[in-house]
């Protein structure tokens, strides 16, 4: 009985697929909808807002992002298993392959991501 039970688990997290990840436009177009006002402030050449490199688990590219008039980092990761670990250990939301931080506490902007971005906790 119990060799049939580990069986269906077994079966069961095989047949759970990941969705496809959000590209840049998708993101952007969704937060768009959300938010029509809402504005990416970007650095100078040689200094981004943003440095992947601060973080653990390094991102593709990060943007500062200002959404009714808050800012909250967008992290973009190539792949949804590196944005699971960096939200967990940012204790940040998240969707597929997208990271928001600088969200939780923030009433305003928790709804925004949720809402509109899809985004869930991961802590």
């Amino acid at each position: 009985m119990l060799k049939y039970i580990c069986l269906f688990f077994l079966i069961l997290s095989c047949n759970e697929k990941m969705k496809p990840n959000f590209s840049k436009d998708q993101m952007l177009s969704m937060a768009r909808k959300g938010d029509p006002t809402m504005t990416i402030k970007v650095g100078s050449i040689d200094k981004a807002l943003v440095d992947c490199h601060d973080y653990k688990f390094k991102c593709r590219i990060g943007f500062l992002v200002v959404i009714k008039g808050l800012e909250m980092k967008a992290l973009y990761y190539e792949s949804q298993k590196d944005s699971i670990q960096s939200s967990k250990r940012l204790k940040a939301y998240r969707a597929r392959n997208w990271v928001f931080e600088d969200v939780a506490g923030e009433p305003i902007l928790e709804r925004f991501v949720v809402e509109h971005l899809k985004a869930h906790k991961e802590f």
